[in-house]
């Protein structure tokens, strides 16, 4: 069967896709707006008001609601916020301190440890999970805490609950006057994630989907991503799925960061030119300094003969751009999936570690 046909075969994808991955994704927009009039009901004690810090703990897909954060709130932070992916939690922690630790499972060791962690130095701390020992933990130390009730994620994957994991963040955080966040920002992210889906779902056949047919051409390709800015945590979220669900070597890279070395390792080895292309998340919000960096950067990718893709967020605010790159880049990843016949939710790889470890 040809890529083209193969991508327009429902009835195949849905062989292929037994978890329902595809469900989760078209499920966003509803994710989105579940989660922030859950998020709501959350009751935080005023004195989680008054803090120095703020550390946001998670691993994995768990994580990702914490590095969209970081980059999309960069510059809206009222206080600092430290991004932990490890067991320990940073030596400044104290009572001062507000601490985040997302695991979907509720059973994550580096996050329950970092729970323990943060309540043996004082912290004022909110879980979110959907259930597990760390709701159990939250529960008996009387912490807040966001229980997901994952209904629109039929694949049951962390990765795939961006929704959940972010907005139920973005809702906390701004309960606790850290950040400026509303139902209008909601409302905002929901159009484009329905314009996205709309342009890109499986309906749409092959000739005319734009995402079917860049998927046929990163097929059997290494891909780095680049971008910068607002857009660093979502391209890493982008990567995590191509990981995850795809199982397609991938890796993301920051401008202007990557200026300074990366593009003298383009040359080689041999086979770079062949198999390894670059995919730029560019934005029409990224700073001039950025904008000219790409247009050069683009430049330098092309002399050196690599393959190179490129989108474009044009959406009204920087998280609605975040949540347009997540959707175009969960579409992009699923059809990749298809075209390797394989099933995006099984992660053999990462589950056989967790048994060798534990």
């Amino acid at each position: 069967m040809s890529q083209m046909n193969s991508l327009d075969n429902i009835e195949e994808i849905k062989n292929i896709d037994r978890s329902n991955v595809y469900g989760s994704i078209i499920e966003l927009p509803k994710q989105c707006i579940h989660a922030f009039d859950e998020a709501r009901k959350v009751v935080v004690p005023e004195s989680y008001y008054d803090v120095e810090n703020i550390v946001m703990c998670g691993m994995g897909g768990s994580g990702l609601g914490a590095r969209i954060i970081e980059s999309a709130y960069r510059k809206q932070l009222r206080k600092p916020l430290y991004r932990i992916n490890d067991y320990d939690l940073p030596g400044f922690v104290d009572l001062h301190t507000l601490v985040f630790v997302s695991s979907y499972s509720g059973n994550t060791e580096e996050s329950i440890s970092n729970a323990r962690r943060a309540i043996e130095k004082g912290a004022k701390v909110i879980a979110i999970a959907d259930s597990g020992k760390l709701l159990d933990f939250a529960k008996e130390f009387k912490l807040p805490f966001y229980n997901i009730d994952p209904k629109f994620n039929p694949s049951n994957q962390p990765r795939m609950a961006i929704g959940y994991s972010v907005i139920g963040q973005l809702v906390l955080a701004s309960k606790c006057g850290l950040i400026d966040f509303d139902e209008s920002e909601i409302q905002k992210i929901v159009a484009i994630l329905d314009d996205v889906i709309d342009k890109y779902k499986i309906e749409v056949v092959f000739d005319q989907n734009p995402v079917k047919k860049t998927a046929s051409e990163l097929l059997n390709n290494i891909i780095l991503f680049f971008s910068a800015e607002h857009l660093v945590g979502v391209t890493h979220t982008v990567n995590n799925q191509f990981n995850e669900n795809s199982k397609n070597l991938t890796a993301d890279f920051v401008i202007p960061e990557l200026n300074h070395h990366l593009m003298e390792g383009l040359k080689n080895p041999d086979f770079v030119k062949n198999q390894v292309c670059v995919y730029l998340f560019n934005s029409n919000l990224y700073s001039d300094h950025i904008k000219k960096r790409f247009e050069v950067t683009t430049e330098v990718i092309e002399e050196n003969g690599l393959k190179k893709y490129e989108y474009i967020a044009t959406s009204e605010t920087i998280l609605s751009q975040v949540f347009e790159i997540i959707q175009f880049g969960s579409f992009l990843n699923f059809y990749l999936s298809m075209l390797y016949n394989q099933d995006p939710t099984p992660i053999p790889w990462v589950d056989y570690f967790k048994k060798r470890i534990s």
